[in-house]
């Protein structure tokens, strides 16, 4: 069975998004030759997404996850399912039933493959806390966001050792990999 991979780009100072949750272009390095080989393994390992349904509605409204190339299931862990679902090459299951069965749902579509969970902080901070996640997998950007989303705010008092397992410098992003010591 593959690992959950909690999977996010971040600016310098701990933000996955601005003030008014745009991206400012902490995504950028993705579709670029700076993604490459990062993009490709990632691809490649995936097997599921999990993400939240503010980040599912922000796609579907933008380009309804065109520009993706992960065409797995994606698991949307939401409150109210949508009437109508995005349009693509990619599956969308939504899960009301709580973060743990987002994840284990994922983890059966996946198989042998990574579960990611990307696409939110609420979302990575629940798997976290839980103690879901094997892995952290953050892109750091350097930029300074001054204020937005924090990755890793509410995370609660205990603190979470982590065990680096790779970095990659690339051309606007420095790629951190570290596994969660349980």
């Amino acid at each position: 069975m593959g690992k959950v991979l909690l999977d996010m780009n971040m600016s310098l100072d701990g933000f996955i998004a601005g003030p008014n949750d745009e991206p400012q272009g902490l995504h950028d390095w993705f579709f670029s030759p700076a993604g490459g080989e990062v993009v490709d393994e990632s691809v490649r390992k995936t097997g599921a997404i999990v993400m939240g349904r503010r980040t599912y509605d922000q796609g579907a409204e933008v380009d309804g996850f065109a520009d993706s190339p992960y065409t797995v299931e994606h698991f949307v862990l939401t409150h109210h399912v949508p009437e109508e679902t995005a349009r693509g090459e990619m599956t969308f299951t939504f899960v009301t039933e709580g973060i743990e069965s987002a994840i284990e749902r994922a983890k059966v579509a996946a198989g042998d493959r990574n579960v990611a969970v990307g696409g939110g902080a609420s979302i990575a901070q629940q798997c976290i806390e839980a103690g879901l996640v094997d892995e952290i997998q953050v892109h750091l950007v350097p930029v300074l966001l001054g204020g937005g989303i924090r990755l890793f705010e509410h995370l609660g008092a205990e603190q979470i050792e982590l065990e680096r397992i790779r970095v990659i410098d690339a051309p606007g992003v420095t790629h951190l990999m570290y596994r969660i010591v349980k």
